[in-house]
C-alpha cells in the first residue's frame, strides 16, 4: 500500500505497599494456622511492574493472533477492482474513503481507498490497543504515536510482536519527512529474528511476494536494515 512518551513516574515505595500489606496479612494468616500456599504467596508479593509486562504480552498476542486469522478469512482478505476492500468499510472515526464503485459483499458496502492503515487499525482495536487519532493514511499512526503507544526510530531497537512497522520506500533513507507525511506503508510484526534482521509482518493493500498479482492481507518478510525500508515502529498500548 502506499499512504500510512512519557513515562509514568511512581514513587517505589508507594507502588509496593499494597503488595507489602497483602504479603503481612497472608503470613499473619499463615502463622494463626491458615494455610500459606506458594501461588498464594507469590500473588501476594507480584510487583505492579510484573503485571504491567504481564498485560503488555498479553496484548502482543492477541495482536498477533488477530493479525493471523486475516489472512485466510475470505472473502475480506482480497480486495476487489478499484482497491474496494473490507477494512476501509469497517473503519470508523472518521470514515476512509468512499463508496466508489465498490458493491456490497456478504450484505456489507465496501469501500475504496489505500487500506494498509485500516487493516492495522482494525486489528488492533479488536485486539484492545489503542487506535484513536489515527486514520487511513500510514503516517496518521507516527502523528498519533504520543496516545496510541511508543515511538521507536529504526536502529538498535528490537522490533515486538504486535508493533505497528512504519515504511518509507522512496529514496535511499528512509524518511519520516514532515510529521510522517513520508511515511508510505505500514504493517504489523509478528516475528523478529535479530541475527538476520528478518522481520515477519502481516499486511493489508499488499502482495503476496514482491509486486504484481492481488492485492490483500498477506503474511511478509521484510528486513529491518534494508536502506529504503523501515523507518520506525510503534509499540501499542492497551
Amino acid at each position: 500500500m502506499s499512504s500510512t512518551i512519557k513515562t509514568d513516574t511512581t514513587k517505589p515505595a508507594t507502588a509496593g505497599a499494597p503488595a507489602r500489606r497483602a504479603a503481612a496479612l497472608l503470613l499473619i494468616s499463615a502463622l494463626a494456622g491458615g494455610a500459606l500456599t506458594a501461588e498464594a504467596a507469590s500473588a501476594a508479593t507480584a510487583s505492579p511492574r510484573s503485571s504491567s509486562a504481564a498485560a503488555a504480552v498479553s496484548l502482543q498476542t492477541a495482536i498477533k493472533t488477530k493479525a493471523q486469522q486475516q489472512v485466510n478469512l475470505s472473502p475480506r482478505n482480497r480486495e476487489r477492482a478499484g482497491n474496494c476492500n473490507y477494512y476501509s468499510a469497517v473503519a470508523t472515526a472518521p470514515k476512509s474513503g468512499s463508496v466508489g464503485n465498490c458493491k456490497k459483499v456478504g450484505g456489507l458496502q465496501w469501500r475504496t481507498n489505500n487500506w494498509c492503515a485500516d487493516f492495522v487499525r482494525y486489528v488492533w482495536k479488536n485486539a484492545g490497543a489503542r487506535q484513536k487519532g489515527t486514520d487511513a493514511f500510514a503516517g496518521s499512526f507516527y502523528r498519533a504515536r504520543k496516545s496510541i503507544g511508543t515511538w521507536h526510530a529504526r536502529g538498535s531497537y528490537v522490533p515486538k510482536v504486535g508493533d505497528a512497522v512504519l515504511y518509507d520506500w522512496d529514496g535511499g533513507t528512509p524518511s519520516l519527512g514532515n510529521n510522517g507525511w513520508d511515511v508510505d506503508h505500514i504493517g504489523i510484526v509478528i516475528g523478529y529474528n535479530p541475527k538476520t534482521k528478518a522481520l515477519t509482518t502481516i499486511e493489508g493493500n499488499t502482495t503476496k511476494k514482491g509486486n504484481g498479482g492481488t492485492e490483500g492481507v498477506y503474511q511478509r518478510t521484510r528486513y529491518n536494515t534494508k536502506a529504503g525500508d523501515v523507518v520506525g515502529y510503534v509499540t501499542p498500548k492497551k
